[in-house]
């Protein structure tokens, strides 16, 4: 039967409106989906569960029915980014920056370059287990190690210290990806308000932030400790650096730092890449990813254990997949791309990373490119 019936471990609600539906018309059952009082991560599991079925009722592989979705037939590898610390906002230390994460030299293989990954991991433990004998290392839900730490360049710092004894260089052999979740410590206030640097005039952002617990700041100094940060770090992108209806402190790092580093948002914002995450349902994440010319994929913490969305990542035809860490759960999608990769010979989406400095007074920007 090509229809859903009492079979299904659905709950009640969901049952009265699914039973008996044909399942070739996915997106017509999420809309359904979504009209009923059910949490998110319900409408997303039967979303999924449809979508799977199809397949299967197809007979057909999930990669050939998203490709279909997504009317190509190719397959691409989007650049891995693989968190590895993990604190932020609610975490014990003063550092509200969230997470740390690192992507391979793209010009090797993505199973070369997540071999490199691996062994900066696995030494990373090594480290935390000789400074912290009496505990181990713990987990975060994202499949980083949890990292404690009042400033943000303590994880760079410990990140290095694991690549220099392993005798890897950062902007060589790895490149750094910072997430600020910046909308974790904004605050509003009236333009104006606070005092000033001496020499220098009152901000006339709205936007605070206190990147350090208690310090609170305007926007034009987190872009400042931001610029500064590139200067020392091999930093190719920062992943929500500022609040999303900060325009003008986006604006700023465009101009300034747009052309060495890539700025994504999880909410649509000017002069920032999208980030996609597959949290409602199938159809709306495929539209979503259709119109993401240049942006990344996310796993957020409600597919947990799902690996459909790493299909949709050799589908999509997004540049760059930030997919967690590499323990528990998450390693389960690496392990499905590795199984991908050795089956379809998928080839990467970008040899070089690409960036677009934003011109000040103009909507124009200049193009550059590293390897």
């Amino acid at each position: 039967s090509s229809g859903i019936n009492a079979e299904w471990p659905l709950r009640p609600g969901v049952n009265d409106v699914l039973l008996g539906q044909e399942i070739d018309n996915q997106e017509y059952l999420d809309n359904k989906l979504k009209g009923l009082e059910i949490s998110t991560d319900m409408v997303l599991t039967v979303s999924v569960a449809i979508f799977k079925s199809y397949a299967k009722l197809q007979n057909k592989p999930m990669l050939t029915l998203l490709l279909e979705s997504f009317n190509t037939d190719k397959l691409s590898m989007p650049v891995p980014v693989v968190t590895l610390l993990s604190g932020g906002k609610h975490g014990p230390g003063k550092n509200n920056i969230f997470s740390l994460a690192i992507a391979p030299n793209l010009a090797t293989s993505y199973n070369k370059g997540m071999e490199t990954i691996e062994k900066i991991v696995k030494k990373i433990e090594e480290i935390l287990k000789k400074k912290y004998p009496n505990n181990l290392p713990n987990i975060a839900p994202n499949g980083a190690f949890s990292f404690t730490s009042d400033k943000v360049e303590a994880m760079f710092e410990l990140v290095k210290e694991a690549s220099t004894e392993l005798e890897l260089t950062p902007g060589q052999d790895f490149s750094f990806v910072l997430d600020c979740k910046a909308n974790d410590f904004h605050t509003e206030v009236v333009p104006g308000q606070g005092s000033a640097k001496k020499g220098q005039t009152q901000s006339t952002s709205r936007h605070r932030y206190d990147w350090i617990e208690g310090q609170v700041k305007a926007s034009e100094d987190l872009c400042d400790m931001l610029e500064g940060l590139l200067e020392t770090e091999s930093i190719v992108a920062l992943v929500d650096p500022l609040h999303n209806e900060d325009d003008e402190g986006y604006e700023r790092l465009a101009q300034k730092i747009g052309g060495k580093c890539l700025l994504f948002s999880r909410i649509d914002t000017a002069n920032a890449g999208s980030v996609v995450r597959l949290n409602y349902t199938v159809s709306d994440t495929v539209a979503k990813l259709r119109n993401c010319e240049g942006g990344m994929l996310e796993a957020a913490q409600l597919e947990e254990g799902e690996t459909v969305i790493a299909d949709m990542a050799l589908t999509s035809g997004c540049d760059v997949m930030m997919l967690g860490g590499l323990h528990g759960i998450r390693r389960q999608l690496y392990n499905q791309l590795a199984t991908h990769v050795q089956q379809h010979q998928v080839q990467p989406k970008m040899n070089k990373w690409v960036f677009k400095k934003l011109q000040s007074n103009t909507a124009d920007a200049d193009e550059s490119t590293i390897s």
